[in-house]
């Protein structure tokens, strides 16, 4: 089994490089709507067709993290961004600027698309599946997601920032993800709804932010962890413990074994 969960983890690593780069900017009909979806999600889709060779057809989506936990993770999204609601709306001002174009990417579809091909996928399958620690499987995606925002930056120590912040962010999706009982939806509508508020009230330029952008930011990651917390108290339990942090000793089982028709693994 360790064979196959080493040969799962190059496969995965393998899709997801070829999913990240592909380029199809050219034959997409260049129409916003159309180009802007297919463009965003693609990647997330190949990943995800891909798991058909592993995993069976009936548990593609629940290996992804969004065969349940809808409303759940709709509510406590909700609630644990309430500070960024509020606050932006006392400190900050309406983006006049922020039109449909910029909610349907901003909002909608680049967390959706984002937190699959990032978190659902290359973390998720890595320490899911892959027997990958928490923090290796975390750090490769986060490293990643961070490096994807540079674009934002404009210097160095922007750029910087920027890194920082957007990795942070993806070890923070990836932790709230497996303890909210492998529920991708969680990270789903936090990153969508703190992008809502960030771009509504114009807060900051990039994912930095300024003084009042981290103040009612880190007031929903407070929020967040002690809602975990107390989910921990509730179930008596954590879902990733200090054995899981470097390997994930209880990694779920593979479902299919694809492995034995490769000619290569036969060796």
């Amino acid at each position: 089994m360790i064979r196959n969960k080493s040969i799962f983890s190059i496969f995965i690593i393998i899709v997801f490089l070829f999913a990240k780069n592909i380029n199809l900017r050219e034959i997409i009909p260049n129409e916003y709507y159309p180009k802007t979806t297919i463009l965003a999600l693609l990647p997330a889709v190949i990943g995800m067709l891909s798991l058909f060779l592993f995993h069976q057809k009936k548990n593609i989506l629940s290996s992804m993290g969004i065969d349940k936990g809808f409303f759940k993770g709709l509510g406590f999204a909700f609630f644990c961004t309430l500070p960024m609601l509020i606050g932006y709306a006392t400190v900050g001002e309406i983006n006049e600027e922020f039109s449909f174009k910029n909610i349907y990417y901003m909002v909608l579809l680049a967390p959706l698309a984002e937190e699959l091909f990032y978190r659902g996928f290359l973390f998720g399958q890595l320490y899911r599946f892959g027997g990958w620690g928490f923090i290796p499987a975390g750090l490769l995606s986060a490293f990643i997601f961070g490096g994807m925002h540079l674009y934002q930056a404009n210097d160095w120590s922007s750029a910087i920032g920027v890194f920082a912040m957007t990795g942070m962010g993806g070890m923070w999706f990836a932790w709230l993800y497996i303890e909210w009982g492998r529920n991708l939806w969680v990270s789903i509508f936090l990153h969508l709804f703190m992008n809502c508020y960030w771009g509504i009230f114009g807060i900051a330029e990039n994912a930095t932010g300024g003084f009042y952008a981290n103040v009612f930011r880190t007031a929903t990651i407070v929020l967040t962890i002690v809602a975990t917390q107390h989910l921990h108290k509730k179930q008596k339990r954590k879902a990733i413990t200090k054995d899981k942090l470097w390997v994930n000793k209880e990694a779920e089982e593979l479902d299919t074994n694809p492995i034995q028709n490769i000619p290569f693994a036969k060796a």
